[in-house]
């Protein structure tokens, strides 16, 4: 049976912290941090799936508080770096037999900033605004199941509901925090022979 593991890209593969983005629409709009946090939610899943472009995302939740039209987009342009300690992670997975893969809520714009190289090592790779599902929405992990239901599935997240959604579809999850070692936790929690 194949083995694959999937990482989420924005605070796994990639370095980056949702606060950043809090903090430079803040900073903009002059509105407090929570209350940026409260209404993002309302509509990031439009958005993520490209419903909605991410101008129209600012109009709806800021109204007509002016805003940099194109702020997600260059935030995550300036501040997100590749995890290399991950991306080794995912490298030597792949040496030892493993499928690799990526599964990502990220927006069409920001999408475009990507560089190609850093997936084309990726056995699979699907990325919401491609699919039109975000997680933790269970059709995403329905989406990839329906995919690759003959293979065992494992699936790397920075986002608790994310990883909660999973695991009830039946997918091996493991919260990531951080973890300078995360292969110990993989083949501790996930039995991966590596």
């Amino acid at each position: 049976m194949d083995k694959i593991v999937f990482f989420d890209l924005g605070g796994v593969l990639l370095n980056w912290q949702d606060d950043w983005l809090y903090e430079e629409v803040s900073r903009q709009t002059r509105i407090s941090i929570n209350k940026i946090k409260q209404d993002f939610d309302s509509y990031i899943s439009l958005l993520f799936t490209g419903k909605i472009s991410e101008k129209e995302f600012w109009e709806k939740i800021l109204g007509d508080v002016k805003i940099n039209p194109n702020t997600i987009c260059e935030t995550f342009q300036k501040n997100a770096s590749l995890n290399e300690d991950i991306f080794a992670l995912a490298q030597h997975l792949k040496k030892c037999k493993y499928q690799i893969g990526i599964l990502s809520n990220i927006t069409p714009e920001t999408r475009k900033t990507l560089h190609n190289e850093w997936f084309t090592s990726f056995d699979h790779v699907y990325f919401s605004n491609e699919i039109g599902i975000a997680k933790p929405d269970p059709q995403v992990f329905r989406y990839v199941l329906d995919r690759h239901g003959h293979s065992e599935i494992f699936f790397i997240d920075d986002k608790q509901e994310n990883i909660d959604a999973a695991k009830r579809h039946g997918i091996n999850s493991i919260l990531y925090k951080g973890q300078t070692d995360l292969i110990s936790e993989i083949v501790q929690e996930q039995s991966l022979k590596i």
